[in-house]
């Protein structure tokens, strides 16, 4: 069983984005969102308008289950990052065109 704190540790033991839990954070783009709605739990990502991005929204009745898929997605996150930053360091180092 998660709890926020045990969240996080994690957090900043694998320097992941903060997440923004029941209002508590900074939002930009990619930010993993949790927040309770009656006696459920929402988690979602936002885009640049900080608006839910509705594909990402998903809903539990266990705050522990909302927090360890908050991680998941923290770590999804930072993994789609590391991937986009190498791919434009190869296309920055790459010749265009095929020239040389």
């Amino acid at each position: 069983m998660m709890d926020v704190s045990e969240l996080m540790e994690i957090v900043a033991a694998e320097d992941l984005d903060m997440p923004v839990i029941e209002g508590a954070g900074r939002l930009h783009l990619d930010a993993v969102v949790m927040q309770r709605e009656g006696s459920s739990w929402k988690v979602f990502l936002v885009d640049e308008r900080h608006q839910p991005i509705a594909p990402t929204v998903r809903s539990f009745d266990d705050e522990s289950d909302a927090l360890e898929h908050v991680l998941r997605k923290l770590r999804q996150v930072q993994k789609s990052r590391r991937s986009m930053a190498a791919l434009n360091a190869r296309d920055a180092v790459a010749p265009e065109n095929g020239e040389s």
